[in-house]
């Protein structure tokens, strides 16, 4: 037997306390210091043998013959290339109606829209893969600039290929990332009818903060719009709703009081969910803005005060670390960002540049022009990266982001380290947290300290979605 190179130990509450998490399986043990020294020494023989039954039914043990990395390697490649979900993200159009300050989207580019002519190529794109790879289900994501700025060309693409999946036997959704400042009850009532299952609207702070970073290109801040549009929301039960609060330097102590304002003492938008996002700035387009940006080494602190407080103020949380057999979905051979004149590329936050081009789709719908750029991409293996190879984190990573990677050292093949490191022991201790605070809650609990030892939780790690 052998411990997992994927055991990762998470200072506890108390001086003698650690929790072992094991980032491949998702178990989670609480272990006194003295096992955890065992553990780092790599000194089984000091293993009692109830321990060790423990360690074997948990995976913290494994056999001799078992090489990590083929199992990693498998579950990788499978994810990649054995899927039967499509997902196309949409670039509807370019133009959007704010001015944001952060926005990794270059001004400069074009203001154009996707016009019936490329919405039919499209269609035709998604019909042609879902086809092609056997698909079982299909989700398109309409994205800008700002998607409801040519949202009648989305309803078409959203109709089409709702149709084909009615026809084909597949399950069909949609989702919108918009800045809610056009959204109004004909438009919610409208994606409903489309399967629209998340509205995802950005808030940064109360109305002087957001105002400041997202506004309109009068000038003029954005904040009751997108309040207003998030109040409609939060009366529906039909479409899931996640805030988007972007936090940098610049506005996290503003963003407690947003918490506050909007929270169950507040306007009472409790019905949505939050979801903390972390301004990057290596960007070429917001490379400027990123002396405002935390360090990698600080987002887990971050991200723990704010769910913490986010709780007190009504919202709900099921805080755990994922699995990743890949980073991000968008490493598989089955999900595309579309822009609006058709052009291929992998990640949303590359459309438009040309050196992340991956090939465009022809008149017919059929991928065409393909670029070294999607070779590139698609032939991305963690395992050859001798830092990824050997990490902990790499169930709860799947290699990094290739834009990250791309944007520090300029490959997709290097590490591309972003909320991991740090943030994954956060997510452990919350974890922890909700196991324990549902056990003293519950009428088996006798006393308040609940010092069942070793006694977490055990069983398969929840894979993620993407």
């Amino acid at each position: 037997m052998k411990f997992s190179k994927y055991n990762l130990l998470v200072p506890g509450n108390s001086n003698n306390q650690q929790y072992l998490f094991n980032t491949f399986n998702g178990s989670c043990l609480d272990i006194d210091n003295a096992t955890a020294d065992i553990i780092r020494n790599n000194d089984l023989q000091q293993l009692d043998n109830e321990t060790i039954t423990l360690f074997n039914k948990t995976g913290i043990l494994i056999k001799d013959v078992i090489d990590e990395n083929n199992v990693f390697s498998y579950m990788f490649w499978r994810e990649k290339y054995g899927s039967k979900h499509i997902t196309a993200t949409i670039l509807l159009t370019w133009a959007c109606n704010l001015n944001c300050v952060y926005c990794f989207q270059d001004r400069g580019a074009c203001m154009e829209s996707m016009n019936q002519e490329y919405a039919d190529r499209c269609i035709n794109f998604i019909k042609t893969l879902a086809t092609d790879r056997g698909a079982k289900s299909v989700s398109i994501m309409l994205f800008g600039g700002e998607p409801l700025v040519n949202i009648g060309v989305g309803y078409y693409i959203l109709e089409c290929i709702q149709t084909f999946c009615n026809d084909n036997s597949m399950s069909f959704s949609s989702a919108i990332t918009t800045n809610g400042t056009l959204l109004t009850e004909d438009v919610i009532g409208k994606l409903h009818e489309n399967q629209c299952k998340i509205i995802q609207i950005t808030l940064d702070g109360v109305k002087d903060v957001h105002d400041a970073r997202r506004m309109y290109h009068t000038g003029e801040g954005s904040f009751d719009s997108t309040l207003n549009a998030l109040q409609l929301l939060n009366e529906k039960n039909n479409i899931r709703t996640v805030i988007r609060v972007n936090i940098d330097k610049a506005n996290i102590n503003d963003a407690y009081k947003l918490l506050e304002y909007i929270g169950k003492n507040g306007e009472g938008l409790t019905n949505c969910n939050v979801d903390f996002g972390i301004v990057r700035g290596e960007t070429s387009s917001c490379s400027g803005y990123s002396s405002n940006c935390f360090a990698e080494n600080e987002i887990g602190d971050v991200l723990y005060d704010l769910w913490n407080y986010a709780e007190m103020q009504g919202f709900k949380y099921n805080i755990r670390p994922i699995r990743r057999n890949m980073y991000c979905g968008l490493y598989g051979d089955n999900q595309y960002t579309i822009a609006p004149n058709c052009d291929l590329y992998k990640c949303w936050e590359h459309v438009g540049q040309k050196e992340h081009l991956m090939g465009k789709i022809s008149e017919k719908g059929s991928f065409t022009n393909v670029t070294h750029s999607f070779f590139d991409w698609m032939t991305v293996d963690p395992l050859k990266n001798e830092e990824c190879k050997e990490c902990v984190y790499l169930p709860t990573c799947g290699g990094g982001c290739g834009v990250i990677s791309y944007n520090e050292v300029g490959t997709y093949h290097a590490k591309g380290c972003f909320k991991v490191k740090g943030t994954i022991e956060k997510q452990v201790i919350k974890y922890v947290e909700s196991i324990m605070k549902a056990k003293c809650s519950s009428d088996s609990c006798a006393n308040s300290s609940c010092n069942n030892e070793h006694s977490l939780c055990t069983g398969e790690h929840k894979e993620n979605d993407d």
